[in-house]
């Protein structure tokens, strides 16, 4: 593709209709401005044409789409987006399994819908009549299985499950008399006075199953605890696949920013004592300058390596940036953080002796320490150097954010640019 200002119009004015510059042509120009000029225009071309896929994907509700490249600033805010989707998809199958509790304060007006929605069907369930005929609601889920055990001795009184009842124990396979036990286990420790709604996970079969339990009489005379049991495996993994995609990093084997701050939340919330690094590496834009992005990702992978290899196995390590990470340490002092950074600075020696680089693996690091002196009873002591935000003294990006801060005056100390 030649570059001239005529074919630099032409591209533009196909920017704007949704037409983009083919990625296998390389611009060519003999004016080394004009080449660089269209080389730019071919690279935002593929940002945008990255940009238009990624977006239509998840309009059409797709969130397993992958990110777009790590090099797409443009991308940023649907980035952001994603991720809150991801969180809030997972917060709806909380409430369909009956978690009401659950409350979403990052997406504006979603939010103030989503919170009233379970208000409401919080309030619904309340006012649900547990004298309803259970057998009503089976008839209206053809996947739901009906156990009514005798309240006294736990003797099976009726059993349906899919499409078989059983009058006996003897009736039926072994996962379904296991199911049995676990039913009449749970009564029995429960003490259950009322309507309750509980998990139960089968070994026999692996399965987990939703069960609806409520108190009631059988016949004319014998106490009973109906079950009503909905099998969730699905939804389970389900779950779990939403919960890792929301709490990893999309790229690298690490937390991300979501756990990070969810995970300090806790720590502040129970009050406990925490310790936080805050790590840049040194060398990364010239590493991705001179040597590509995949030597980047490998520089990045080295560093979690090593440092997957001193940390102890509770701590949590996180990227919070491109090339920004943050280490939690529960029940540690300063001094001993210290020491794991020492170490980790060793064992980068070592890595570097090995390697024999021309660009060395090199990180810049700041520590910030809550001790139970840091606590108040309204949270947690306000910053003496203003090092973040007013509106985010107290919170857990509170901490991060002096870390954050310590950690750049190391680098400005190096005399590296961050």
């Amino acid at each position: 593709m030649e570059v001239t200002l005529g074919s630099l119009k032409a591209w533009l004015k196909g920017f704007l209709r949704g037409e983009y510059m083919p990625q296998d042509e390389p611009p060519q120009s003999d004016d080394p401005d004009m080449q660089a000029i269209g080389e730019l225009a071919q690279q935002v071309s593929k940002h945008l044409e990255e940009l238009r896929d990624y977006a239509l994907a998840l309009a059409r509700g797709n969130l397993d789409v992958d990110f777009p490249s790590r090099s797409n600033y443009l991308s940023g805010g649907l980035k952001e987006l994603h991720a809150n989707m991801l969180h809030l998809l997972w917060k709806v199958e909380q409430i369909a399994r009956g978690n009401y509790s659950q409350q979403v304060d990052f997406m504006g007006q979603i939010s103030e819908a989503f919170n009233q929605m379970a208000k409401m069907l919080a309030k619904r369930d309340l006012q649900l009549n547990q004298s309803q005929n259970i057998l009503e609601i089976i008839l209206s889920f053809a996947d739901i299985s009906l156990f009514v055990l005798e309240k006294e001795n736990g003797a099976l009184l009726q059993g349906r499950e899919h499409l078989s009842n059983y009058s006996a124990v003897t009736d039926m396979p072994a996962a379904t008399v296991e199911l049995l036990r676990q039913l009449r286990e749970h009564t029995a420790s429960a003490q259950i006075g009322r309507s309750e709604e509980w998990q139960l996970y089968s070994k026999e079969n692996n399965k987990w199953y939703m069960v609806y339990t409520m108190p009631g009489v059988w016949g004319n005379s014998k106490d009973a605890y109906f079950h009503v049991l909905t099998n969730i495996s699905e939804t389970i993994a389900l779950n779990e696949r939403l919960q890792n995609a929301m709490y990893h990093d999309a790229k690298f084997p690490v937390y991300n920013q979501i756990y990070a701050l969810e995970y300090i939340s806790g720590l502040m919330q129970s009050y406990s004592p925490f310790v936080i690094c805050y790590f840049d590496l040194d060398n990364f834009k010239q590493i991705n300058d001179q040597k590509g992005h995949d030597e980047g990702d490998r520089y990045i992978l080295n560093f979690i390596d090593i440092v997957g290899g001193v940390i102890r196995a509770h701590d949590v390590f996180c990227r919070v940036g491109g090339d920004e990470f943050l280490l939690v340490l529960s029940g540690l002092s300063a001094k001993g953080a210290q020491r794991i950074i020492n170490r980790l600075e060793e064992k980068t020696e070592e890595f570097n002796k090995q390697e024999n680089s021309d660009i060395p693996l090199a990180f810049s690091y700041g520590i910030e320490m809550l001790s139970t002196e840091d606590y108040t009873r309204e949270g947690i002591k306000s910053c003496e150097d203003k090092s973040c935000r007013d509106k985010e003294c107290g919170s857990p990006q509170c901490i991060i954010n002096r870390a954050d801060h310590k950690m750049y005056e190391q680098k400005r100390g190096k005399g590296v640019a961050r």
